[in-house]
């Protein structure tokens, strides 16, 4: 790697504190419920936002829910983490994103689409699948932010003129040197991410390269269908489902329904 992106990698401004205690309880094989709650509650950012996020009017609670321990309870580890990571992003002093010709609010709300997506898709009949992405699913988009900050560091403006994701990481590749993916997955390291989902988000649009190439193709339709531009018709992932043998009919009712909330 360019020592230069090395360096920008990182000097990348780091998460909150919150998202490093929180990934070495989650990275523990046996995890202590009550000291994640505690964590998170103890960070009125993170707090708030995972409230706000789990009360959304799609989840169909018919209670408020008023604590992180209700959060856990309902929807899981895994879940929660990826509910920190968004918060904590939110909140992160980087958010230039005008080399992909977006704003970090449309970047979010591509991000969103993907997650509510692949939560339609799984969580009923697949959850352990939904589960081993370890959050994940919320942040598949985040190589776009590493690499606009890349840009920024080597003090070299560029607009990317692809939106394809396939097309995209090339193009990335030829400006910088390496995918927004790959540069995430080095920030991951960083971050103390296990390195299965390291794996998981670089190999996420080439499957066949990653350790469990089924997780990647999950997270590839999510990313086909739901880009930072624009909405695929479901017929762009029949090729991705019927090669890795994914459920197809769950899919295309997660899809239906999801444009329905739009």
């Amino acid at each position: 790697m360019n020592s230069t992106v090395l360096k920008s990698i990182e000097s990348f401004p780091p998460l909150r504190e919150s998202i490093n205690k929180i990934n070495l309880i989650c990275n523990n094989e046996n995890v202590d419920f009550k000291a994640l709650a505690c964590v998170i509650e103890a960070d009125p950012i993170l707090y708030t936002d995972i409230l706000h996020f789990c009360n959304a009017p799609h989840h169909g609670f018919s209670h408020t829910i008023i604590s992180i321990t209700q959060v856990i309870s309902l929807f899981g580890i895994c879940a929660i983490r990826g509910m920190a990571l968004t918060a904590a992003l939110k909140a992160h002093p980087f958010s230039d994103l005008t080399a992909y010709g977006t704003t970090v609010n449309k970047w979010f709300k591509v991000m969103e689409l993907q997650q509510r997506f692949l939560d339609l898709w799984l969580m009923k009949t697949h959850r352990p699948i939904l589960q081993s992405l370890g959050g994940l699913t919320f942040i598949l988009e985040i190589g776009r932010l590493v690499a606009s900050y890349v840009l920024m560091f080597k003090e070299y403006s560029y607009c990317f003129s692809k939106y394809k994701p396939h097309e995209l990481s090339l193009e990335e590749k030829n400006i910088i040197g390496q995918s927004g993916d790959e540069l995430a997955a080095k920030l991951f390291k960083l971050w103390y991410f296990d390195d299965l989902l390291i794996d998981s988000l670089c190999y996420s649009l080439n499957p066949a390269n990653g350790l469990n190439p089924e997780k990647c193709a999950i997270l590839e339709c999510a990313r086909t269908l739901f880009t930072l531009n624009s909405i695929e018709p479901f017929e762009k992932i029949e090729t991705i489902l019927k090669e890795y043998d994914l459920p197809i009919n769950e899919a295309l009712l997660a899809y239906e329904t999801l444009l329905t909330e739009l």
